[in-house]
């Protein structure tokens, strides 16, 4: 170990006569897989040199749930600087085993002053990247403590929007580094201020502004887009109203993203910083994940009062007609009674639908070499179905398709759990399986009420053209090669997610050949039953895609879906059905 430690420390810079003084103050250390290397790293100077294996930096929230931050692999270095104030607990663990150099930087700093102008810089430089290392650590906690208190938040008091508006603002501008966030509300023609947080007190609460596209907010409301401007106060001509408020008000850089439903804006949520320091990409993403989650608690806070209404007027209703004829008050009441079910029946089938169509993606994305399409048919009765894409860069694509095993309102809210879990957890180092298992940890501290999920996710690689995906109980994928033939892939075992502490699922590979086509689809298709109660079931599934082996991946699916239609005649559709299509298109 040591001439490894040696080699490695040349690579970074020093000298070969540095190298063997600097093993020579360090410490050779040897450790077996899942191994604690370092605990709460920001209470020691310790930098740590991988000359084997591999480490992960972990985060623990109060409650000893796990999630992985970062890799390091052999001839990388991680150590204990740079973490500020979290919450969370850290610790960087093996996965196999592994060797290191250990370094204190006390030792390390009072061998500098003998050492090479070269080696201080390089020194330098190390301590910079630990630092960078740290920031970026902490962010990631900060970023995941923020989507579980919004997430904690929506299923605790689904109904309680001013508290939950409020942690939505608060979030929002401590992520996006801003001293004021602000959360408006569409009533009519106005915009009514209805969360904010920070100090200023440009408005307060329950003002309301005429919505116009002279001043920036009502501009992005009208036009239903986002808005990010690095110095308002510059911009005079383009929005004349907002840069005179910025200029009394003494705001500079701002960023709106509208609050959108059914392509119709219902509010809007802002950040505001008083220097010209621009909003970054990444902050932008996760305002507009906070802006989808103030939409859905607004949209679904409307439909609770107008329920709520409805039932104070069938109050009134039942209180007449028990006045004109004592006799029928038993029969009045039973009638009242089925009204009012009837009525929260409308609001749960309004409101799951409404979330259902939310938590879709708004577009496909596009990975070159590959003809990507996506659809689905919501049934009368509302479902859980749903799919997901999520880019991870140039090369890869996470593709996920899920379907909620239970109906109405507690499975829209469960699948937007799932949904908010999955994109939370999909990173590019870290695989299907173990973004399913992080995703059933979450779903069983949460879940009280039985339900449980089918989800199939896998990374489509152009590079390698092959699709890794990890399958939790759900369907099994079609495969339809470059020869036209359609077959099932094969199957593993594999459990639903919310179930089980220790959940058994099945990994696969598809490798995805010169013009293959893979189907993947909700037990909504193969389970239709026509008036014979007969299902639509898997052959009559390959029976129809061995018809299309050349058309469109669109088409494969609008196919799909006439098929089974057809197969129900005049049935009506009992379940949501779902389908993701992917041609590859290129070697």
């Amino acid at each position: 170990m040591v001439k490894d430690s040696e080699s490695m420390l040349v690579e970074l810079g020093f000298t070969v006569e540095e190298s063997q003084r600097i093993v020579q103050i360090g410490t050779l250390r040897s450790y077996p897989s899942d191994a604690i290397v370092l605990n709460n790293p920001d209470r020691c100077e310790l930098l740590y040199l991988i000359l084997e294996g591999r480490v992960d930096a972990c985060a623990f929230d109060t409650e000893g749930q796990e999630a992985i931050l970062a890799k390091y692999d052999k001839g990388t270095y991680f150590g204990g600087i740079g973490f500020g104030d979290v919450s969370y607990a850290i610790k960087f663990k093996t996965t196999e085993p592994s060797n290191f150099l250990e370094l204190r930087i006390c030792e390390f700093k009072e061998f500098l002053p003998q050492a090479s102008d070269s080696a201080k810089r390089i020194f330098e430089n190390l301590l910079g990247d630990l630092e960078n290392q740290g920031q970026k650590l902490a962010e990631a906690i900060q970023q995941k403590r923020a989507i579980t208190e919004i997430l904690r938040a929506i299923s605790d008091s689904p109904s309680d929007l001013e508290s939950l508006l409020d942690t939505v603002a608060e979030n929002a501008a401590r992520l996006c580094e801003a001293k004021d966030a602000t959360i408006f509300q569409v009533e009519g023609d106005d915009l009514k201020l209805v969360a904010k947080f920070g100090p200023t007190q440009m408005w307060p609460k329950g003002r309301k502004k005429r919505i116009t596209r002279d001043w920036v907010t009502g501009r992005a409301v009208k036009d239903c887009k986002i808005i990010r401007l690095l110095d308002l106060q510059a911009l005079e001509s383009d929005y004349p109203e907002g840069s005179a408020i910025a200029k009394k008000h003494g705001h500079r850089s701002v960023c709106i993203v509208p609050l959108i439903r059914e392509n119709v804006s219902i509010g809007a949520i802002l950040i505001r910083r008083f220097e010209v320091n621009p909003i970054t990409d990444k902050q932008l993403e996760l305002l507009t994940a906070f802006a989808d989650q103030a939409s859905i608690a607004i949209e679904n806070v409307r439909l609770f009062n107008e329920i709520n209404e409805k039932s104070h007027k069938l109050k009134e209703q039942s209180d007449e007609l028990a006045l004109w004829n004592e006799k029928l008050e038993v029969r009045v009441a039973d009638q009242v009674a089925q009204l009012e079910q009837f009525a929260k029946l409308e609001h749960e089938l309004k409101v799951a639908s409404d979330i259902q169509k939310s938590m879709l993606p708004r577009s496909i994305p596009h990975l070159e070499g590959y003809e990507i399409y996506a659809n689905m048919i919501p049934a009368k009765t509302v479902g859980g179905d749903f799919y997901e894409f999520i880019p991870l860069g140039g090369d890869s694509l996470a593709i996920a398709i899920g379907d909620v095993a239970d109906k109405g309102v507690p499975a829209a809210l469960f699948m937007a759990m799932v949904r908010s879990f999955l994109r939370a957890e999909v990173k590019p180092e870290v695989s299907p399986k173990k973004v399913l298992e992080l995703v059933n940890g979450h779903l069983l501290e949460l879940n009280d009420k039985g339900i449980f999920v089918t989800i199939l996710l896998g990374i489509l690689n152009k590079k390698t053209h092959r699709f890794t995906y990890t399958r939790a109980g759900h369907e099994l994928p079609v495969l339809i090669d470059y020869r036209g033939s359609v077959k099932q892939v094969q199957k593993g075992a594999g459990q639903a997610l919310g179930v089980f502490d220790s959940v058994i699922l099945d990994e696969q590979i598809i490798d995805l050949a010169d013009n293959s086509i893979m189907v993947l689809y909700t037990d909504g298709l193969s389970d239709a039953i026509n008036r014979q109660n007969q299902r639509f079931g898997l052959r009559r599934m390959l029976r129809t895609l061995n018809k299309m082996p050349d058309h469109s991946v669109a088409h494969i699916c609008d196919e799909l879906f006439y098929a089974v239609q057809q197969h129900q005649k005049h049935l009506p559709q009992f379940d949501d059905m779902t389908v993701v299509a992917v041609r590859a298109t290129t070697a």
